[in-house]
């Protein structure tokens, strides 16, 4: 048997328009006296605060500056001063999978639950191992919200984002409310995961081996590097980078050291496409291109070759290319073009501006071989409840966050440094920076 619970409170309908009851109405009401000026016909409403005692989801018919006007009565009382919030969506669609996530089926939707904090769904014949997503839903235009995360019906992990923000607030007597909010408990978890990352940076667990960060191309002098890199602008977090078959390391070089690789060299890109029949080329830049000669351009995928491709005139004020003969294969704009280059195979590289430079242009007889990188990874995203945190002891989370709580219950107030939540957070961060290796074994070979 399956419960669902789906958080209301993710609508966030604190930046949503609002208007306020005028007077007290009873149950069974369509008419509101309400200022609707910023509503319209078939606007959702919340009438009442999201998930407390009588608050309910009604559709308006019309929207003056005096009354709102609903396609159905009202099935609580309201009181005077009780607050009107617009909300995008009034119902939930389930999604299951009975093959570990490779097809969905929607099941029937189900209204939003407005008095309570969550939307719960029963699903008493399913099993442990199904698979389920949901969606938000208008059942008036058929707007539909993003996708949440998967989660299995055996629930969520006890190292996710959901079970550290539960665990926090079970232990507190909490609830998600105006004061605790999920904004607040999921910004002061990054805070916390942002504070812990930058104790040391370089944590062995977010090691990566191995990792193919792109596939050569002919001609080709740069990649990419990875996106989740620690540091993207220097090699500081970079273990290792080898290149295809060969599999010996790369040697780092600084700025200046990697400028001698390319004296004398020529480099620029198309700034417009070519194909075989051009006798133009227009470069980005071809002020230090000869007057005449012969340029090389690169392949734009690993089954071509470098194309080298004469010209016999240099207009360096339009940075154009005339007299052109040899396009073997049509090219786009950006490929990269050369003069004077050696190429070959790479025996260093420079990391500047999130590329990775190599102290050559590729040759083409390495086409297509792949280039791994060792390196150390930033804090990762999440996006969702359902997101596993990475650290190898995320209760440190549920204390650091046990202090936050009682930090903004108190005002700003709580003496942080002697409360015993906050010490054990601090203490369990210190013991993993204590007991930290870098995941490297160092071997020595007598002579």
């Amino acid at each position: 048997m399956a419960q669902i619970k789906i958080s209301n409170d993710i609508l966030e309908l604190q930046e949503n328009e609002k208007t306020y009851f005028e007077t007290d109405k009873d149950s069974g009401q369509t008419s509101i006296s309400a200022n609707g000026t910023n509503f319209a016909a078939n606007d959702y409403v919340v009438l009442g605060k999201l998930g407390t005692e009588k608050s309910e989801i009604v559709r308006l018919s019309a929207a003056t500056s005096t009354t709102l006007t609903s396609t159905s009565a009202t099935v609580f009382a309201h009181n005077r001063g009780d607050v009107i919030s617009f909300t995008p969506y009034n119902q939930i669609v389930l999604e299951r999978s009975t093959d570990a996530g490779s097809s969905y089926t929607p099941l029937t939707a189900v209204d939003i639950q407005a008095d309570n904090h969550d939307t719960i769904i029963q699903r008493p014949t399913d099993a442990a191992t199904d698979y389920y997503r949901v969606r938000f839903y208008n059942s008036y235009s058929s707007l539909y919200s993003d996708y949440s995360d998967v989660i299995i019906g055996s629930g969520y992990a006890d190292n996710s984002v959901f079970s550290i923000k539960k665990r926090a607030l079970v232990s507190m007597g909490e609830k998600v409310g105006d004061l605790i909010t999920n904004e607040f408990l999921n910004d002061s978890l990054w805070e916390a995961r942002r504070e812990f990352h930058g104790l040391l940076q370089r944590w062995s667990f977010r090691t990566k081996f191995n990792q193919i960060i792109a596939n050569v191309l002919p001609g080709a002098w740069a990649v990419d590097a990875p996106t989740d890199l620690e540091d993207r602008n220097t090699n500081k977090n970079i273990l290792e980078l080898r290149l295809g078959r060969q599999n010996w390391p790369l040697e780092y070089q600084d700025n200046a050291r990697f400028r001698q690789n390319y004296l004398n060299v020529a480099h620029s890109r198309l700034d417009d496409p070519i194909t075989t029949g051009s006798t133009t080329i227009v470069l980005t830049d071809s002020g230090d291109f000869d007057e005449s000669g012969n340029i090389v351009i690169a392949g734009i995928d690993s089954s071509q070759t470098r194309d080298t491709v004469a010209y016999t005139a240099n207009d360096e004020i339009t940075n154009t290319l005339s007299g052109v003969t040899g396009i073997a294969v049509s090219k786009p704009a950006s490929t990269e073009v050369w003069q004077n280059a050696t190429f070959g195979t790479p025996r260093a590289y420079n990391i500047n501006a999130a590329k990775i430079y190599f102290d050559v242009p590729f040759a083409d007889d390495i086409a297509g071989e792949n280039v791994y990188m060792d390196y150390y990874s930033g804090l990762p995203d999440y996006d969702s409840d359902a997101d596993i945190l990475d650290e190898p002891n995320v209760d440190m989370f549920v204390s650091s966050k046990i202090s936050k709580i009682k930090y903004l219950k108190s005002n700003g107030s709580l003496d942080t440094e002697n409360d015993a939540d906050y010490k054990e957070w601090k203490r369990r961060g210190q013991s993993l920076v204590d007991a930290e290796i870098l995941g490297q074994n160092i071997y020595m070979y007598p002579g």
